[in-house]
């Protein structure tokens, strides 16, 4: 469980009960139109920007932000020391016995690798390839979140005007003014707020979680690599340890 985004998503409703609560929030607020425009122009902009497939990861993406990753750095390296452990005492074969739970199985998928090339060199030379593209993929999940924060407030300024317009038409009329122009400024509130408290924080989160996940894939690259060269656990713990991210 990833207490920030909870204590985030707590906080946030919090503030939105407190508003209403003290009448800050009112019904001048309360704009279908606008926010049924910058909602659906977002939705439909993105549908035109962004593959199918990227924007179902992107969703699925979510619920690394509540759960975090199955392991942090330092439950990693203790769980490779005690792998280098078994490979210093049994040999490079002991790595058929990996713990299939270790890295969402990229520890067992390494470690096949690894034995069928039988060479430090090449077996990190493809293991990297192989992070480095779904870094790559996972920041283009991040990169979704990013052109939502650009996008709403776009379509919240599109409001703006229109509502603009609509004022502009009814100048002669000065008891209309005020009211059209609360739902004109409402509209790029919605775009603003959309940005700001989803779309940006989400990519920011999401960024993270995705380093932190190729940080322990590249810790269990650089095992099995310095396993196969003859690096005993007590050298490849203090390596490790470099990896290694506090809290």
């Amino acid at each position: 469980m990833d207490f920030t985004t909870v204590m985030g998503v707590v906080g946030t409703i919090g503030l939105i009960w407190a508003s209403v609560a003290t009448g800050q929030l009112t019904q001048v607020f309360l704009n279908v139109h606008g926010f049924l425009l910058v909602l659906g122009g977002t939705a439909v902009a993105m549908l035109l920007n962004t593959p199918g497939v990227l924007l179902r990861q992107s969703f699925r993406s979510i619920r690394i932000l509540f759960t975090g990753n199955a392991q942090d750095t330092r439950t990693m390296q203790a769980a490779l020391v005690k792998v280098a452990e078994e490979v210093h005492a049994n040999g490079l074969n002991a790595l058929r016995n990996a713990d299939p739970r270790v890295g969402d199985g990229f520890l067992t998928h390494a470690a096949q690798v690894a034995l069928e090339l039988n060479d430090a060199k090449q077996t990190e030379a493809l293991l990297d390839n192989e992070i480095i593209q779904e870094l790559d993929k996972d920041n283009e999940v991040v990169n979704v979140y990013r052109t939502i924060g650009v996008l709403s407030p776009m379509f919240g300024l599109v409001g703006t005007l229109i509502g603009i317009i609509q004022v502009l038409r009814d100048i002669s009329n000065p008891e209309q003014v005020g009211n059209s122009m609360a739902v004109a400024i409402t509209t790029a509130f919605y775009g603003i707020l959309l940005a700001n408290l989803v779309a940006v924080p989400l990519a920011g989160k999401l960024r993270v979680r995705f380093w932190e996940k190729y940080l322990m894939r590249r810790m269990i690259v650089e095992t099995l690599t310095e396993l196969m060269k003859g690096t005993v656990p007590a050298v490849l713990e203090r390596k490790l340890a470099s990896y290694v991210t506090e809290g």
